[in-house]
């Protein structure tokens, strides 16, 4: 009588709960994407979040209607640690190493263990000795060192030509989307880029440019690489934004073989280096709106899909100030900065060349930056700096170092509620979320190279 009893309440708490025997049982993903936020902390996901909904209410958005981030939906959370081989705060090649290879190295380093000279297994090799096709997509170069690290081998994540040319040399992308390669100076970016893209034509791939090209594309396109600038959001649109190159990716790659997809959302680690909250929420946003149409794909096929969103660190040491963060308006704090900090650089060159007055420059970085009102006390300290002159020391801001605009940037960004501590990598633990089958390997504690083992398993599981 007990033993039935149990069976019965068993049987009910399924039933409450929409859980049938097979979905217990549950399937491997055929499809499965890595969306990796650059320098995307959880109190990034949050400030974006706050920014977001502010913007739909002030544009009279009724209460019923107004949307949230699509990467806070997805059910299954967690969070990371980051750390490096040789360092408790990772740089991007380290950490994207872990998640191609499952195994750490150190900083600036792409799967390669520097001390043997061993070169790891990298996702992409891996995914394709197991049949499935391969997709890389960045707001970055495919050869910076988050895309890089899904199926290149490098001791130095500078090493751009060779970097380049490995990709151009390897039939393991079928999909290659982001801006043209770069380089360590602007004027040998060029060369790298014409050469690698010689060489990736001599190889198979397909050279798409524009955005004509881009929409003609149809499955049975093999070796796809589309290049197209993607400057920060909040200086201008992107040509094929980094959602369309996901919707096409999957358009491109479906089929019975399955697929692998690594997708970057490069531009929140710049705008975090830079201290820049009015660009941070924009490129959040830009990489939200990538996940979605992934979202989108798993609805359709929901035992087929899985869907992993993480970062490979937190960047900028962002705190929050609830307060601001949360009135109403604090969206067109954000919204009164017209471009990033980087871009403000042309200004204040010519305040230099011109040999400009504070007071006569003042108007020019009160426009530029959407602040009317300072403090006495913040006139002041903007004065100082400004007659004072010099750059920010920091190998890691990332464009423009001059102390000015950074004071500007960080003024912006704190009268809103976002709070910047650094302009540097941090050691935080970042946020995990999933969807679909397999999701709750990824749920609680974990770490970078845990990440890329648990999808490594399941691709292993699926093809046994």
């Amino acid at each position: 009588m007990f033993t039935r009893k149990v069976r019965v309440l068993i049987t009910v708490c399924l039933a409450v709960l929409g859980i049938t025997g097979a979905a217990c049982a549950e399937t491997l993903p055929k499809y499965i994407f890595l969306f990796i936020g650059d320098g995307m902390g959880s109190t990034h996901v949050r400030a974006a979040e706050c920014y977001f909904k502010d913007a739909q209410i002030q544009r009279g958005l009724a209460a019923e209607k107004i949307a949230g981030l699509t990467l806070l939906t997805l059910p299954m959370r967690g969070r990371a640690t980051t750390f490096a081989k040789d360092s408790v705060v990772t740089d991007s090649a380290a950490s994207a190493t872990a998640f191609s290879s499952g195994y750490k190295t150190d900083n600036g380093v792409l799967n390669i263990d520097p001390k043997t000279g061993r070169k790891f297994d990298v996702m992409s090799q891996f995914v394709k000795r197991h049949g499935m096709r391969v997709g890389i997509i960045s707001s970055a170069a495919p050869n910076h060192a988050t895309p890089a690290a899904f199926y290149a081998h490098v001791e130095d994540r500078d090493m751009y030509p060779e970097i380049a040319m490995q990709l151009a040399a390897s039939g393991l992308l079928d999909y290659v989307g982001g801006p043209t390669m770069l380089d360590v100076a602007d004027t040998a970016a060029k060369a790298t880029d014409a050469k690698a893209r010689e060489a990736a034509l001599k190889n198979g791939y397909t050279i798409v440019e524009d955005r004509q090209c881009f929409d003609a594309l149809k499955p049975g396109a093999q070796r796809i690489w589309v290049r197209s600038d993607m400057p920060m959001v909040i200086d201008g649109k992107h040509e094929i934004p980094l959602a369309e190159h996901v919707g096409k990716a999957i358009e491109l790659l479906a089929g019975p073989e399955g697929f692998f997809m690594m997708v970057e959302g490069a531009a929140i680690d710049w705008a975090s280096h830079t201290n820049d909250g009015a660009a941070l929420v924009q490129e959040v946003l830009e990489f939200d709106r990538a996940i979605a149409r992934a979202i989108e794909f798993y609805r359709t096929r929901p035992d087929e899909v899985l869907i992993v969103v993480t970062a490979d660190h937190e960047c900028g040491g962002l705190s929050l100030d609830e307060g601001r963060l949360n009135a109403p308006g604090m969206s067109k704090i954000l919204e009164g900065q017209k471009k990033s900090r980087n871009t403000s650089a042309e200004m204040f060159e010519k305040f230099e060349k011109g040999k400009i007055s504070f007071d006569a420059a003042l108007p020019q970085m009160k426009a530029f930056f959407g602040i009317q009102n300072l403090s006495d006390e913040e006139q002041a300290e903007c004065r100082k700096i400004f007659n004072e002159g010099g750059n920010e020391q920091g190998e890691h801001s990332y464009g423009d170092e001059r102390r000015i605009s950074l004071f500007w940037s960080r003024l912006v960004s704190a009268r809103a509620g976002i709070i910047w501590g650094c302009l540097d990598h941090t050691a935080a633990p970042v946020p995990v979320y999933a969807v679909g089958a397999q999701a709750a390997r990824f749920a609680g504690g974990s770490d970078n190279a845990l990440i890329g083992r648990y999808i490594r398993d399941i691709i292993s599981e699926r093809k046994k």
